[in-house]
């Protein structure tokens, strides 16, 4: 049951991985010289597309359990993450950049509203709440790897 539920954690992963990736490629020359050395409101924009797509992922993201349950609904928010990633590593401006991170934002809002509800609702009720808060350590802990365990990725000034 706790191979089950790890599984459906990787959702956390996805989120906490999205979230604390873009902050450390900011400050990199690679990332300013092939975007251009983007101004404070373009990165806005690029570093805001992802929880945009977040959110507007999360809100529709009842409909689209409702429809096709919860399970499928996060194997389609894996695929979904998939083709946004694709595209931002593809990306050869900014705009396919922030479309880039709106689809994998959208996928990331999806399984940050659904896992933890199909993660309750397939757990035993003895270690329901252990479960359940395992969506939210995996989370934390894949933006403090990312963050703090990867320190070449993290430029002078950026947290």
């Amino acid at each position: 049951m706790y191979a089950i539920c790890g599984f459906a954690a990787l959702g956390g992963i996805l989120f906490g991985f999205d979230i604390s990736s873009m902050s450390g490629a900011l400050g990199t020359p690679a990332y300013k010289n092939y975007f251009g050395n983007p101004s404070g409101t373009r990165q806005g924009g690029i570093t805001a597309s992802m929880p945009a797509g977040s959110l507007v992922g999360a809100l529709s993201s009842s409909f689209l359990a409702d429809r096709l349950s919860r399970r499928n609904a996060v194997q389609i928010a894996a695929l979904i993450w998939i083709v946004g990633a694709i595209l931002q590593a593809a990306s050869n401006g900014v705009a396919l950049l922030c479309v880039g991170r709106l689809i994998g934002g959208y996928a990331i809002g999806i399984c940050s509203a659904i896992v933890p509800v199909y993660q309750a609702e397939i757990a035993p009720k003895e270690i329901r709440g252990r479960v359940v808060s395992l969506q939210q350590w995996v989370c934390h802990y894949s933006i403090k790897a990312e963050l703090k365990l990867i320190p070449h990725r993290r430029s002078p000034g950026v947290f």
